[in-house]
């Protein structure tokens, strides 16, 4: 180990009684002695990138421990101050290289410069829409000949992502806690699918995790209207914007806007025109405040939710529904969730994914399909 907490060499032990270099350390991620012949004697592995690991520890062990690149969304937050902050958590590790976005188009030159890099882990520090915008030119792009390893920093208006599959904690000072840990190897690596939209078939897929529609659309706005502006950010905001806004309209017995009229196709089945309330897809395993309006089973890996309108009896689902428990009742009165890999729709409304808002393209299909993964280290 470096004077930075670095695992940058090899050091094969060949022989009993041979001694590593003073300052070396064993592999966190494999300390254990590999017997191989090395010399006539049994080999210890000290240091990576090694060559010496199991294939797919190998790979893992390369990734965490290379140079780390970060994208700080200076936009992303209220609070001005967050970009210094964690600029100043960089500069205590080695091999972290920042790069601040004033506006969102800076993301693609950020991302041509990593991609010329040796970066195996990319940190993305900024809400849900940071995120999908990196993790789709990345994508889109085919950036990176295999791709990084992210890290979902929460520093936006909603951090849905990083609620699931990120740090939690005041950005700075989880930052800081994660590089400590990065270095003595002490990491996990989650995988999450990816839901890719495209508004037509001729379009590149837009790469995310969470996506509604009708009451979902009209709930964010709410959210953005009242919630946030009383202070509420971060995970907090979508739970309280979803979860708040269906207790409203049951307890005020609150009808909304019209029904979303549709066509859908799941898994490559016949279209079915359906009038729907609302209607929401995750690959999350889950959201935030203990919030899941999703119960479907099977093993696709989207989780879809879709109420039906006029909607019935809410003021006795909206509880369950909020914490994914089906009751014997629910598909009679038009509350259905499922599993699909992958959905068609058709109809003419904003769409909300990732805290993003798109609209449907008129006579073109809404194509929603699993076949991407992303990678997070926690």
């Amino acid at each position: 180990m470096d004077k930075y907490g670095r695992f940058v060499t090899l050091w094969v032990k060949s022989g009993p009684d041979e001694k590593p270099a003073s300052g070396m350390g064993v592999c966190p991620l494999w300390p254990q002695t590999k017997t191989r012949n090395a010399g006539g004697g049994p080999a210890q592995i000290w240091k990576i990138p090694c060559g010496e690991h199991d294939a797919g520890r190998r790979n893992e062990c390369i990734k965490i421990m290379s140079t780390a690149s970060m994208i700080i969304n200076a936009k992303s937050s209220r609070n001005a101050s967050l970009a210094d902050d964690l600029l100043y958590v960089t500069k205590r590790h080695a091999d972290i290289r920042p790069y601040v976005l004033e506006r969102i188009e800076d993301l693609v030159p950020a991302l041509e410069d990593i991609e010329k890099g040796d970066s195996k882990t990319l940190i993305l520090a900024g809400g849900d829409g940071t995120m999908q915008a990196a993790i789709t030119n990345a994508i889109n792009r085919r950036r990176f000949q295999t791709q990084p390893d992210y890290v979902a920093l929460p520093c936006g208006m909603t951090n849905v992502i990083a609620n699931d599959c990120g740090l939690h904690g005041p950005p700075a000072t989880s930052l800081d806690n994660f590089l400590w840990r990065r270095g003595r190897g002490e990491v996990s690596r989650l995988e999450r699918p990816l839901i890719g939209m495209q508004l037509s078939e001729r379009q590149d897929p837009i790469y995310g995790f969470f996506l509604g529609a009708g009451l979902f659309h009209t709930a964010v706005q709410f959210s953005r209207q009242n919630v946030q502006t009383m202070g509420a950010k971060r995970s907090l905001a979508l739970a309280l914007s979803v979860g708040g806004f269906v207790l409203k309209s049951a307890f005020d017995n609150f009808q909304g806007p019209p029904p979303l009229s549709a066509e859908v196709r799941d898994n490559g089945g016949a279209f079915e025109q359906r009038d729907l309330s609302f209607i929401a897809m995750t690959t999350l395993s889950k959201l935030s405040a203990g919030i899941f309006p999703f119960w479907g089973d099977g093993a696709d890996p989207m989780s879809v939710t879709a109420i039906d309108y006029p909607r019935r009896r809410l003021l006795q689902a909206a509880l369950p529904i909020l914490r994914g428990q089906s009751k014997p009742w629910f598909a009679e009165a038009g509350y259905h969730s499922w599993k699909s890999r992958e959905m068609r729709l058709r109809f003419d409304g904003p769409v909300v994914f990732d805290g993003e808002i798109f609209h449907t393209a008129p006579g073109e299909d809404l194509i929603l399909k699993v076949s991407e993964k992303a990678a997070f280290l926690i």
